[in-house]
């Protein structure tokens, strides 16, 4: 179960990394760069892909999550990372500072719903993962009433289908079974992508298909040459950092990549971010070592 997780995890971080610190930052900025000029005309464009790798790799991260929570696995690095966010933006002066830093919430909304998915009897684990489906559909439906809401919403039924490849694996859904509910979650991901404005003409729907199937094959086919690259100190690195990562590109690494002249500025950037991640790492870690000695 660990070298998929570590896989799609290591690769949210890459593919994030480039859409959200460098492909958004070079738009901002009117910037531009040979590869990304390239990449966007001849993989991003002729697969659908709107919007960089950025929201693939969110997605690809939500499916590894929701694989992972099924299995039982504690969420104790979002925990210290949403109440941060929360309270960034609570506070006036900080509100919007770290652009992305709704995606840790919503994770960790999604492992304490799974946890509750995981009291239910073995064979009928299926039914509260459909139960957070609908939930998702429902937030969706508030486009118009709740700003912000249903544009993250679109993306929890990533985190769901994370959750039906497990119940699959374990033998507790039978392939058709997991396929149907598969299919509602990409269905409700393109009801988003019609309803809410802010979707509209990224082809998430695509992106989403590519992240399950990708998640699938993953899950499904892993073997020795996935466990080997799965055991590199930078693949391991990576994953493992990747929820600080991903809130510290945009709120850390632009501000650092405007410090210098590119390409200086973006990989003073990248430096910035993955020192601050690896700090945030740690002292989660720290935080939790002492809060288990002092219980």
């Amino acid at each position: 179960m660990r070298t998929p997780v570590t896989l799609l995890s290591a690769s949210a971080a890459v593919l994030t990394a480039y859409g959200y610190l460098f492909g958004q930052w070079a738009d901002l900025h009117d910037q531009r760069f040979a590869v990304l000029d390239v990449t966007r005309e001849w993989i991003a464009r002729p697969l659908g892909l709107g919007e960089d790798f950025g929201p693939l790799g969110l997605m690809l991260l939500l499916v590894a999550a929701g694989y992972a929570a099924a299995a039982g696995r504690s969420p104790r690095e979002l925990y210290p990372i949403a109440a941060l966010v929360v309270v960034l933006h609570l506070l006036p002066p900080t509100a919007g500072l770290v652009p992305l830093g709704w995606f840790a919430v919503l994770t960790l909304v999604g492992f304490l719903l799974a946890r509750g998915t995981h009291l239910l009897p073995p064979g009928y684990r299926w039914t509260g993962q459909l139960a957070q489906l609908v939930l998702a559909l429902n937030a969706v439906a508030l486009t118009g009433f709740v700003p912000e809401l249903p544009a993250a919403a679109a993306f929890y039924p990533l985190f769901v289908a994370g959750q039906l490849l497990h119940t699959n694996r374990a033998g507790l859904l039978p392939a058709w079974g997991c396929g149907l509910l598969i299919a509602a979650v990409l269905a409700v991901v393109s009801i988003a992508d019609r309803v809410v404005p802010e979707l509209d003409g990224w082809w998430y729907p695509l992106a989403a298909t590519y992240a399950v199937l990708l998640g699938a094959v993953a899950f499904l086919l892993a073997g020795p040459t996935a466990e080997r690259i799965a055991a590199n100190p930078v693949v391991r690195w990576l994953a493992e950092r990747v929820w600080w990562l991903i809130p510290l590109y945009a709120a850390v690494g632009h501000p650092l990549a405007e410090l210098l002249p590119h390409p200086a500025g973006l990989v003073l950037a990248t430096a910035g971010a993955g020192l601050l991640a690896e700090a945030g790492h740690r002292g989660s870690r720290l935080l939790f070592q002492r809060t288990r000695e002092a219980v």
